[in-house]
């Protein structure tokens, strides 16, 4: 029996953008994915449990749309993938956060046929690829996308950022990334993406809350003019803290950044689920 874990991911700015170039920052989660491989004298099977050991599927592979076409394209890339045996994915999150079932699987299933995982990724989704970068991130990281199939990450610091004034709300409507991908939208101008990037950098440097709240600011109004979207922001106008989308808007969890860290408890008693960045994200 051989297994292989994957880390979720966050995007905390530039999303959107981060596919048409931008310089976006991300991390990885505490929590993940695992993939457990048994030989069998089956057909390949698989068995996918949630976070509750519950069983979302629980068929043979090549007979899931999804599976197949990572499958394939994992055969494709010269990777081993056994014609027989049994397979068990286990989420640690809850399915609907939104924090990486997919990418965590990719990455999952290039660990396992020993195929690169970017060129999986670029071979099955139209994503930006930040979140497989993510899978296997020991801590923070700046992505971008450099071409149709290409992209290039490195490590960025992060001990001085001031995450005892980070909490995650939860939205509660997970958003589906690949029909977000899909939405047509003008294109942006360079030199929107050229400050996208530039805030991504300054949000990277800022030690305190007031100055991630400053540059998340920014951050938001700017994409909220270009998807024509309202800011997180305006759901909760009387909040104690600047909100901050992350990944698709509408959807799964803010980033709350509070001048004061007890007033995350605002939101709970708004009667929406919080979570302390402590308790999603470490970073070294």
């Amino acid at each position: 029996m051989s297994q292989w874990w994957s880390a979720g991911k966050l995007l905390l700015s530039g999303e959107y953008w981060v596919l048409h170039g931008a310089e976006s920052l991300a991390v990885p989660t505490q929590k993940g994915q695992s993939l457990e491989f048994q030989d069998t004298d089956l057909p390949l099977g698989w068995t996918a449990l949630d976070v509750h050991g519950n069983a979302w599927l629980d068929a043979e592979a090549w007979s899931d749309a999804h599976l197949a076409k990572l499958l394939e394209a994992a055969r494709n890339l010269g990777g081993s993938v056994p014609s027989h045996g049994h397979v068990t994915t286990r989420l640690e999150f809850e399915r609907s956060w939104g924090w990486g079932s997919s990418s965590t699987l990719t990455d999952l299933i290039a660990q396992w046929t020993g195929v690169d995982a970017m060129a999986l990724h670029f071979a099955t989704s139209k994503g930006s690829g930040f979140d497989v970068a993510s899978a296997r991130a020991n801590g923070a990281l700046m992505y971008q996308k450099t071409g149709t199939d290409s992209a290039e990450w490195h490590s960025i610091a992060s001990g001085h950022w001031p995450t005892d004034h980070f909490g995650l709300v939860y939205l509660g409507a997970k958003q589906d990334s690949q029909v977000e991908v899909a939405k047509a939208r003008r294109l942006p101008l360079r030199d929107e993406i050229d400050t996208i990037s530039r805030l991504s950098h300054q949000l990277a440097a800022g030690k305190s809350a007031a100055e991630w709240s400053a540059t998340v600011e920014e951050l938001e109004v700017r994409t909220a003019e270009w998807i024509a979207t309202p800011r997180v922001q305006d759901r909760f106008p009387n909040a104690p803290a600047t909100l901050k989308s992350l990944g698709a808007w509408g959807g799964d969890f803010a980033l709350a950044i509070c001048p004061d860290p007890k007033d995350l408890a605002y939101f709970s008693r708004k009667g929406l689920y919080t979570l302390p960045w402590s308790d999603c994200v470490h970073l070294p």
